[in-house]
């Protein structure tokens, strides 16, 4: 199984790196292969548009999304939802939501 780290980037220090990483380790060592947007674009000062674009590019054989916390906040991370949901891809939260 593949899975897409999705999160909050832009007004976070490091662009949420560390967050990002960490989710990335996390699902490495339960051995599902990730797709981590921190390791797509790595320069802090690259432009959002050509980011999206390589991350949404690099989602295309993903089976699964992980949605960091506060992704609702992102309008990169809504964006990569959507576009997981269109591709049958199952959406994981790293916090439950209650209702």
């Amino acid at each position: 199984m593949k899975i897409y780290i999705s999160g909050p980037m832009s007004g976070y220090e490091g662009l949420n790196f560390d967050a990002f990483n960490d989710a990335a380790d996390y699902w490495r060592g339960k051995g599902w292969e990730v797709v981590n947007p921190a390791e797509v674009n790595p320069d802090l000062n690259a432009d959002w548009v050509e980011c999206i674009v390589a991350d949404i590019v690099a989602m295309r054989d993903c089976t699964h999304i992980f949605m960091l916390d506060n992704w609702e906040q992102s309008y990169g991370a809504a964006i990569e939802k959507l576009v997981a949901e269109k591709m049958n891809m199952q959406v994981i939260f790293q916090t439950p939501k209650v209702t």
